[in-house]
């Protein structure tokens, strides 16, 4: 008997030595988490936000090798999200926000109390090697296609900065309204933004070399997302018709039709080459992606829509007369997530949870049609 137990007791010893070690709480919480992957516009580098135990900072890899290394150091577990990664136009720096915005009353977030308040800015690092440095004072930056600046938001006011060292920020045009959603043209010589003025807003394009703002088939209703035409001479945009009063707490499925329209960037001029239809998706659905609206391949518009009961991606013509039809490109019992365009505007890449209800899955579809 004794024999016996000497031997079980070597037999658990060896069993327990040979066992893997316990998966701690310390492991799960320390694990790194990289989020907000972008790519720059030819596809030869990608970057992203990379979270190592609270220390939020910018990652880069380059065609081919693809080697992930950090172009920030910010060392410490400090609260300061990373958000809004952008290339710019040559793809040689990453301009992104660094803090939160701010709150009902104008706050800024503090996380650690620090007794010069808060801090919400626009950084850029250089991809080639060297120090981020600070930009200025705000949020959602825009890089011109010139490659000479970059738009961004502050106190609800259009400002951009150049990206020489010694540049000082300055306030680009004046308007009523809270600004949002800076869109250059193609080009860089103009801007589309978002003017909001509570319970409605409209969608402006500033043109600095005539210093003019026009405001696109201005209405009574909450107009948003422009996208531009790949030639910069007309502009799409979202018009959610205005309610007098939200459903905030409960699903509001049907409503008021919301609309796309089309309108000319130097007149003003425009019109609706979509209406959806009253009940399912007659209220608007977003995806989770920056963008609404794709100008695609062939003088067509991509953008979602909830008609069937499910987030689907659907085409139209941008010169209908809004009673096109649209041609549904992601048929099927699912959800469509994230969505983005190929560099040629023939492809729309997303996400969706296609035939793997639990899972998400990375599709693409020709903007023409097709499996």
């Amino acid at each position: 008997m004794r024999v016996r137990a000497s031997l079980l007791m070597l037999v658990c010893a060896a069993v327990a030595s040979a066992a893997p070690a316990p998966f701690t709480i310390e492991q799960a919480m320390s694990a790194p988490f990289p989020s907000q992957l972008i790519a720059s516009r030819d596809g030869r580098r990608i970057s992203w936000e990379y979270n190592d135990r609270g220390a939020r900072n910018v990652w880069v890899a380059e065609a081919p090798g693809w080697t992930g290394r950090p172009v920030t150091s910010f060392p410490d577990d400090d609260g300061l999200d990373i958000s809004d990664l952008a290339f710019t136009h040559d793809g040689a720096a990453v301009v992104f926000v660094r803090g939160e915005g701010r709150n009902g009353k104008g706050e800024l977030a503090n996380p650690r109390s620090q007794t010069a308040g808060g801090v919400q800015e626009v950084w850029i690092a250089p991809v080639s090697g060297g120090s981020a440095r600070r930009l200025a004072e705000g949020r959602a930056p825009a890089a011109s296609p010139k490659g000479d600046r970059i738009a961004f938001v502050l106190k609800n006011e259009a400002w951009s900065i150049g990206l020489a060292p010694d540049a000082k920020p300055e306030q680009m045009f004046q308007a009523r309204g809270r600004v949002a959603d800076l869109r250059w043209s193609p080009d860089g010589s103009r801007l589309a933004f978002v003017s909001r003025r509570g319970d409605h807003s409209y969608v402006g394009v500033w043109d600095p070399a005539r210093k003019s703002i026009v405001y696109l088939d201005p209405g009574v209703d909450h107009d948003g997302e422009p996208a531009w035409s790949p030639d910069g001479r007309r502009v799409a945009f979202i018009r959610i018709p205005a309610v007098k009063e939200s459903q905030i707490f409960r699903p509001q499925r049907e409503g008021t039709p919301w609309s796309i329209r089309v309108a000319d960037a130097a007149t003003g001029v425009g019109s609706a080459v979509f209406r959806a239809e009253p009940g399912k998706g007659s209220v608007f659905r977003e995806t989770a992606a920056g963008e609404q609206l794709f100008w695609a391949d062939g003088d067509r518009i991509v953008f979602p829509w909830e008609r069937e009961g499910w987030t689907h991606l659907y085409a139209i013509a941008a010169s209908g007369a809004g009673a096109a039809t649209p041609s549904l490109l992601t048929p099927g019992q699912f959800e469509v997530e994230w969505v983005s365009i190929s560099p040629d505007r023939r492809t729309i890449l997303y996400n969706s949870n296609e035939g793997d209800i639990d899972r998400r899955h990375l599709w693409s579809v020709p903007v023409a049609g097709g499996p």
